[in-house]
């Protein structure tokens, strides 16, 4: 009976594990688009490093989930 129940586990886990890492690419995607609109807004009005760094952070964080969630895809 644990067995069957451990199976079935296994098995929800594995089919959800690439729907993750779709969803990971999907936001690294958003996040490098509103990085970069963070990015140039700042550029526009003289004095908003707060809106330059957060744009760079944002486009960073989605750079590494775009090719972390591409590698994960292409090993499992």
């Amino acid at each position: 009976m644990e067995q069957r129940i451990e199976k079935s586990i296994n098995y929800v886990l594995e089919s959800a594990s690439s729907q993750l890492y779709i969803f990971s690419i999907g936001l690294g995607i958003v996040l490098v688009i509103l990085g970069i609109f963070l990015f140039l807004s700042g550029k526009r009005t003289k004095g908003k490093t707060g809106k330059i760094n957060t744009g760079l952070i944002c486009a960073v964080i989605g750079i590494v989930a775009i090719v972390s969630g591409t590698i994960q895809i292409y090993i499992s």
